[in-house]
């Protein structure tokens, strides 16, 4: 029988989902959760209102700059890798999750902007390739996880929606001491990262979907993430959210955001 804290956690984690909403921390429960609610109503009502359209977030922690920013709705699937998204029985159940997501969507009016990679290109990426023996090129684990990653653009695509991509950040200058984990030296999370956009960008260009590259703005002079635009460790703070608005603002200009 569960326990009552997994049935605490059940509970907030179905009423989450089913708002479309976030649950990156508890905190989140107590102190935005409930205003958030408020505002994807309001941006629902302005968009049937004023014929305006929702740019809907679904995404990892790197989600989170465009909490309370209009016009995005943000729908977390938390730990989700960009490998595993589109994966039946994955640890994050991020296929199931994304399924119930679409179901209220306005695949007409709306944009949906994904955003997920950053944890592969950190963490996974260099895992697999040093249990390769470092036998398999990143080149090559990385056009394997774009690949998988794809499987999920291209079958929103063919569902009819109307996608874009976030491009993942540059990586972080050192290896900080934190509750995250990182592999891998500085500087080989900073080729992998750039690899992997390069990667994704490429792909999404051979399939008329459009890239955001926000690596080209929040990079410093070395290639790793600025400090102007970091709000920790390894993600963008919100002053990255006007630069993409204006970029999904030019590609959709049949909508009104």
């Amino acid at each position: 029988m569960p326990s009552l804290i997994q049935r605490r956690d059940s509970w907030l984690r179905k009423g989450l989902e089913n708002s479309g909403s976030i649950y990156f921390f508890y905190r989140d429960v107590l102190f935005k959760y409930p205003f958030l609610r408020l505002f994807n109503v309001y941006l629902v009502g302005r968009a049937k209102l004023l014929g305006t359209s929702i740019v809907n977030v679904i995404g990892d922690s790197h989600a989170m700059p465009f909490v309370f920013k209009t016009p995005f709705i943000i729908h977390h699937i938390s730990q989700a890798t960009a490998y595993n998204l589109n994966k039946e029985d994955s640890f994050s159940r991020s296929k199931q999750h994304l399924d119930s997501f679409l179901q209220r969507i306005n695949r007409q009016r709306d944009v949906l902007l994904l955003v997920f990679g950053e944890i592969d290109a950190r963490v996974h990426i260099y895992r697999q390739y040093y249990k390769k023996n470092k036998s398999v090129s990143i080149e090559r684990i990385v056009q394997a996880t774009v690949g998988k990653y794809g499987e999920t653009i291209k079958k929103l695509q063919d569902l009819g929606f109307d996608v874009c991509v976030h491009g993942i950040p540059p990586a972080a200058r050192k290896n900080y001491t934190s509750s995250l984990p990182f592999t891998g030296s500085a500087q080989e999370r900073s080729q992998i990262s750039s690899i992997f956009n390069r990667q994704l960008r490429n792909f999404c260009h051979d399939n008329a979907v459009t890239y955001i590259d926000v690596q080209t703005v929040s990079a410093d002079d070395e290639g790793f993430i600025s400090d102007t635009y970091a709000a920790d460790d390894v993600h963008l703070g919100s002053k990255i959210v006007p630069f993409v608005r204006e970029k999904i603002t030019e590609a959709f200009r049949d909508k009104r955001f």
